[in-house]
């Protein structure tokens, strides 16, 4: 837990260094170094009748290249490099504790495929050269535009700090377009048969306290198998951390 916290720390401050640094020279060009480039531009320019390979700036690799560690180690990059992410933990650690209340699964597993929705909803814009109705919804977008407004990219910070407060990793659990990508990349690992990083819960040691349940700010049902297979984790550990019988809860390499 110390060495994933000061990983996002460390992260999360060359971030505020670099969208510092964006708004003061006044350059409008945060998508350049952004992984989610990959979700606003794609890898194609043009039109649905003219499509052409798009040059791929920095942000277009660096999203291509979380989206093949995540063929291996899951949302890694959710729980360990993204700085919205790391951005809703701290909201929820200062303000969501006593707030916060996980919601039932039937209605997570339902709300979780919104992130599907706006995936697909982005790579339609994209495809149709209209990418900018996206990209002015960006929060990052809206924070490097500062001291001018990108109204739409405020609003949906906005609804993350709210959404946040209310429950952990709101963003990633049911908005997030970027976490919807990763997730098909797992799928698709999946369907190759190749190994991933995953949560194993020792059955003999478990008293099933569901402590781990509990701690999971991504509200997955972590006593329901050996080793959770869903495609949501962020590797954060609190379920490990969580956990009173030390050796019960690991990360495992599983197919």
């Amino acid at each position: 837990m110390k060495k994933r916290h000061l990983i996002q720390a460390i992260v999360f401050l060359l971030s505020l260094g670099i969208l510092s640094f964006v708004i003061l020279i006044g350059k409008k060009s945060i998508h350049n170094i952004c992984p989610y480039a990959v979700i606003c531009f794609g890898l194609l320019k043009g039109n649905i009748f003219s499509l052409t390979l798009q040059v791929a700036g920095l942000g277009i690799v660096l999203g291509l290249v979380f989206m093949v560690i995540s063929l291996f180690w899951g949302r890694i990059f959710c729980g360990y490099i993204c700085p919205l992410g790391t951005f809703q933990e701290g909201l929820y650690a200062l303000f969501g504790k006593k707030a916060a209340r996980q919601i039932p699964y039937f209605y997570e597993r339902r709300f979780s495929k919104l992130k599907y929705w706006i995936l697909t909803g982005t790579i339609i814009l994209v495809i149709t050269g209209l990418s900018w109705i996206y990209i002015n919804f960006c929060p990052f977008y809206a924070l490097s535009r500062l001291p001018s407004l990108a109204i739409g990219g405020l609003i949906t910070f906005v609804i993350i700090i709210i959404g946040s407060i209310l429950l952990p990793r709101f963003w990633c659990r049911f908005l997030c377009p970027y976490a919807a990508l990763l997730n098909l990349s797992q799928k698709l690992g999946e369907l190759f048969g190749l190994p991933r990083r995953k949560i194993q819960r020792n059955l003999e040691r478990c008293t099933d306290c569901g402590l781990c349940v509990r701690n999971c700010p991504m509200n997955l049902d972590i006593l329901a198998e050996e080793y959770v297979q869903s495609l949501d984790c962020i590797h954060c550990l609190k379920c490990l951390a969580a956990c009173p019988k030390p050796g019960t809860i690991s990360e495992q390499r599983n197919s």
